[in-house]
């Protein structure tokens, strides 16, 4: 891409984090990608709505797991942002329920992100053949850019 058409160029990452110290560590990468190329950040926590197999089945036991499992995303969230607090670009938060890979994919394809940044859970080579990891089906599924953060 030519200077000129890059510089006109709107940057826009997105930073996908679950809490693990790999995916912090995208945090910081995604505030040093984004102030060197002025760009605007997202951060996006997906939730995974398990249930624990040991929880009672009831109604409202349930809702209010799923409450407090929303309460720390919107936590995690917050103190993620706090990390930006220097940016001179609005830092956008997005809290998204289902299957992590599929979000992030679906997140990816809804805006023009140009980057994408997260953290590898570090599963061996073993395990990710046969149960794959939401790294990897981000990678191998999105035609945005993916940087790995280990």
């Amino acid at each position: 891409m030519k200077e000129r058409e890059l510089a006109g160029r709107k940057m826009k990452i997105l930073v996908s984090i679950d809490g693990s110290d790999n995916s912090m560590r995208a945090l910081k990468e995604a505030k040093i990608y984004g102030e060197a190329m002025n760009a605007e950040i997202t951060i996006l926590h997906v939730l995974e709505r398990k249930i624990p197999r040991h929880y009672s089945t009831s109604g409202k036991e349930v809702a209010h797991l799923l409450e407090k499992q929303e309460e720390t995303g919107y936590k995690l969230l917050e103190e993620a942002t706090g990390h930006f607090t220097e940016c001179e670009k609005e830092v956008r938060t997005l809290l998204k329920k289902g299957d992590p890979a599929n979000q992030i994919l679906e997140v990816i394809d809804s805006t023009d992100f140009n980057l994408v940044i997260m953290g590898n859970r570090g599963l061996g080579a073993f395990s990710r053949t046969f149960l794959g990891s939401v790294s990897n089906k981000v990678l191998n599924h999105s035609d945005t850019n993916v940087l790995i953060v280990r």
